[in-house]
């Protein structure tokens, strides 16, 4: 049984075309950047949600370099007029790097600092907000999603109010409410070939 799912698995990977991704890094528009280690950590969740276990095998999915994702950004945002937003750039970069996914993290608001109480038995108080967005465009839909997620802390000071702790937790939200792994094709995408492995482990 453990031979045929084997020898199922390059079936797969051999019977169907990879979905190209455009994944950009963090797209940060606050004022207030977070430092290096929390920015990893916001696009170590877009990472997870976009994971596909054994694609080097499976060759489920290719993610374009990101110098070209970038490349196609600015020529993208060249060719519009007026004011341009995020969102509107998903489809075109879609079509100029012939992506089926476009998947773009924006940090928007990032935002802390302390002020005293004016209470004599109380600390200091932490003010933070932050604010998170996620635009993802799927091109065989010609599907457009953008999720937000907020949040802000005003009391005395907390780990759980920090601006990092908000942003985590706002990316989170949008990962879940855009359903972003959902958008992953299935590896049993309908090719003959792969219809022919997925019939081989199913019979084992």
């Amino acid at each position: 049984m453990l031979m045929l799912l084997l020898l199922a698995v390059p079936a797969l990977a051999a019977g169907r075309q990879p979905q190209r991704i455009a994944q950009f890094p963090l797209v940060i528009e606050s004022w207030q950047q977070p430092d290096a280690s929390v920015q990893d950590q916001l696009e170590t969740k877009i990472d997870r949600a976009l994971h596909v276990p054994l694609n080097d095998t499976l060759k489920a999915v290719e993610f374009i370099p990101e110098k070209d994702c970038l490349a196609a950004w600015d020529e993208a945002e060249g060719q519009l007029t007026g004011k341009v937003r995020i969102k509107d750039l998903a489809k075109p970069i879609a079509e100029k790097l012939n992506a089926d996914l476009v998947v773009i993290p924006v940090l928007a608001e990032y935002e802390q600092y302390t002020t005293m109480s004016w209470y004599w038995d109380r600390g200091m108080i932490l003010h933070s907000h932050a604010e998170v967005q996620l635009i993802v465009y799927d091109r065989t839909k010609d599907k457009l999603v953008h999720k937000k997620a907020s949040d802000f802390f005003d009391d005395e000071y907390s780990s759980a109010g920090t601006a990092s702790y908000l942003a985590l937790n706002c990316m989170e939200r949008v990962v879940n409410d855009a359903n972003l792994h959902g958008f992953l094709w299935p590896l049993d995408r309908s090719t003959p070939v792969a219809d022919d492995a997925k019939k081989v482990s199913t019979k084992s």
